[in-house]
Formats: C-alpha cells, sequence, structure tokens
C-alpha cells in the first residue's frame, strides 16, 4: 500500500514538474530533474509523515483496548476464584 502510494505521488511530481518545464523553456534539463527530484522526495516524506502517525495512532489505540480487556479477563479470573473458594467453604462447613 505505502509503494502504490510512493509511486503515485512520484507520477503526480513528474506530471506536475513536465507542467511546469512547459511553461518555462529556458530551463536546463539537469535543473528540471533536480527540481523533480525534490517533489518526488518531499512527497514521499510527506507520505511517509502521515503514514506513520496513522499506524501510530492505531497502535495506541490497539494497545489501549487490548490493556482494557487484559484488566477485564484478570478482574474476573480473581472473582470466579473468589467465588470457588467461598462455595468450597460453605460445601466443607456444611459437610462438618
Amino acid at each position: 500500500m505505502r509503494s502504490r502510494t510512493l509511486i503515485l505521488s512520484a507520477l503526480l511530481a513528474t506530471a506536475s514538474a513536465t507542467i511546469c518545464v512547459a511553461a518555462e523553456q529556458d530551463s536546463s534539463v539537469k535543473q528540471d530533474a533536480k527540481d523533480v527530484g525534490h517533489a518526488v522526495g518531499d512527497l514521499a516524506k510527506d507520505v511517509g509523515h502521515s503514514a506513520k502517525k496513522t499506524a501510530k495512532a492505531v497502535g495506541h489505540g490497539t494497545r489501549d483496548v487490548t490493556r482494557t480487556v487484559g484488566h477485564a479477563f484478570r478482574d474476573g479470573a480473581r472473582e470466579t476464584k473468589r467465588a470457588t473458594k467461598r462455595a468450597a467453604k460453605k460445601i466443607e462447613s456444611a459437610t462438618k
């Protein structure tokens, strides 16, 4: 998915640079290639940062959910253990 986004960004940057090159005829090919490279690099950087931020947010959300579920499971297990011990004591005292 990330590579598709980077390729799309590169194509858009190239198309944008081509339009700019057609508009100004007095620039050199070397400078145009350099400008396209910088544009692609900037777009790739922006895409990478936004993907990183999104993944980080998803990761933090997942962590919070699993922590909540884990705590609920732990608390349920404790309560089950307590209830079992109480029931065992009741049965033991009833048999005496």
